[in-house]
């Protein structure tokens, strides 16, 4: 009895530290190459992009963030916006689990039209 208490035990620590190391991101890269509509300078960079909603869990759809505290964040938003100027389609990857008014792009690739 004494040997099966402790396998739950250990079971149960176990279980609790891999559940809080679960992340629950849910990254994913959108189906197709689009436009970039309008762009938002600001704290972070924002952008629209065209077409269907692409994140149906955020309150603003089809807006996304490079968010200032990359590493790169300079390179990027350089890049968004030479995209931006020519006219050229990106495709975003994504967390999909965001809920709130533009959703995290965590890489992006561009795509000369």
């Amino acid at each position: 009895m004494k040997k099966t208490l402790t396998l739950i035990f250990v079971t149960a620590i176990l279980t609790g530290i891999f559940v809080s190391n679960v992340s629950a991101e849910d990254f994913q890269w959108v189906g197709d190459y689009r436009t970039i509509t309008q762009i938002y300078p600001d704290t972070d960079f924002q952008f629209y992009l065209d077409g269907a909603t692409i994140d149906t869990n955020s309150s603003c759809p089809n807006r996304f963030v490079l968010r200032n505290y990359y590493d790169n964040y300079e390179i990027l938003v350089a890049t968004i916006l030479a995209v931006y100027q020519n006219g050229d389609q990106v495709k975003v990857k994504f967390d999909d689990d965001e809920t709130g008014c533009g959703t995290t792009v965590t890489m992006f690739k561009a795509m000369p039209e």
